[in-house]
């Protein structure tokens, strides 16, 4: 087990987390102020605790929820929470074992949209069938805030790439999972944000590991641009107000004079669901109508401190040489799909071999489905070392 030095972490709250995950019933929301107090000298990627979850028995494998220790956009210790699964399939030698760190797509920004949290929390996971059978280990993160004491960082680059990273090194702390070093990164949508901005801090942020490649579906890259895009449809709308709430609160940037008392309300209100379920969807779609008729008073894009923030965390490229699978929806009308292929011609022009697949007729919430096996066949290549395909040009 990596960080033996803080076993006594597990200690301190055990009793806390058994509380509030148990086994087979539903678990709640983390929340562990005073833990997060005692345990903030610990090291990115720390395993505070993990506890069995019953997988469907055709997956055959084990998978754990954990909580674990990452970092904030701000370098600051926070806790967050997310799902590992061993596969039965993953080679005896745990030292030849490999992770793909899983990112998942828009959940919500409230701490209750926790993929973990869910009745069944590998549902979250595209691709899972194919992983298992390939033997990949999956470390899933829910990111901090969704699960765990927030604020959320929704489309905060760095802080989501941290918990994706540190999510990897917690799986190989539990006893029995292992993990030799080599891994992959893999997201959808938000999660696809989340994998590519992993992979840019990857050799940097977690130098003892071995990143392979990173595919991902459908990612915002270019948030500017595809914020003032969005809010011509209702799903935009309803993204676009889950970003400006989770940054009012992440980074304290003020919603006046973009938005009136108004609109912040009913922000407020769209921020309070989940969209990963049909009845969060329902409570989001309603709650954002009024926003149809008036929204924005000012460009993002072109008022401080929004302009900066589009700025951080949006990313328009990838090099050192990185395998990257991008795979992206031609019909999508949420995630440009001119927006994705400007980052992945600069991907190109930067020397990183890139396979890009165009999934015709395909719009945002299909995605995942339609590229997810090739997605994983692409991830399970790179970790088997054979060399990546491109057809950059």
């Amino acid at each position: 087990m990596m960080f033996n030095g803080f076993r006594w972490l597990a200690a301190m709250v055990i009793m806390v987390f058994a509380l509030a995950v148990p086994v087979l019933a539903k678990p709640k929301p983390v929340d562990l102020p005073a833990v997060q107090r005692g345990v903030a000298a610990a090291l990115p990627g720390t395993l505070i605790e993990y506890k069995s979850i019953r997988l469907p028995p055709f997956y055959r494998g084990k998978a754990w929820r954990i909580l674990y220790m990452t970092r904030d956009v701000r370098m600051r210790p926070v806790l967050s929470t997310g799902v590992v699964v061993l596969p039965d399939r993953a080679p005896k030698d745990l030292r030849a074992r490999k992770i793909v760190g899983w990112a998942h797509p828009t959940t919500g920004i409230a701490r209750k949209c926790a993929p973990s949290l869910r009745k069944s929390p590998t549902d979250a996971i595209s691709g899972l069938n194919d992983l298992v059978a390939s033997g990949l280990i999956v470390a899933a993160t829910d990111y901090p805030g969704l699960g765990t004491e927030g604020p959320t960082g929704y489309l905060v680059g760095k802080g989501q790439a941290y918990a994706v990273l540190d999510s990897v090194r917690a799986a190989r702390q539990i006893p029995g999972v292992g993990g030799g070093g080599d891994y992959a990164l893999w997201g959808y949508s938000q999660g696809g944000h989340a994998a590519l901005f992993a992979a840019s801090l990857a050799s940097r942020y977690a130098p003892e590991l071995r990143l392979k490649g990173v595919a991902a579906v459908a990612p915002p890259t270019d948030l500017g641009r595809l914020l003032r895009a969005n809010l011509a449809t209702v799903p935009g709308r309803v993204l676009t107000a889950l970003t400006l709430a989770s940054w009012n609160r992440k980074y304290g940037a003020p919603l006046r004079p973009l938005i009136d008392q108004q609109v912040a309300g009913v922000v407020a209100e769209v921020s309070r669901s989940c969209v990963d379920d049909l009845g969060g969807k329902l409570d989001a779609l309603a709650a954002q109508k009024p926003l149809a008729q008036k929204f924005l008073n000012q460009d993002p894009a072109r008022l401080a401190p929004w302009n900066g923030l589009l700025a951080d965390n949006s990313i328009f490229g990838l090099s050192g040489r990185i395998p990257v699978y991008v795979a992206q929806g031609a019909a999508d009308d949420i995630v440009l799909p001119a927006v994705t292929q400007q980052f992945v011609r600069a991907t190109c022009r930067s020397g990183s071999p890139v396979q890009f697949v165009s999934l015709a007729g395909t719009g945002h919430g299909n995605s995942a489905r339609a590229a997810s096996r090739s997605a994983v066949n692409w991830l399970a290549a790179r970790l088997r070392g054979e060399r990546a395909p491109s057809n950059c040009r």
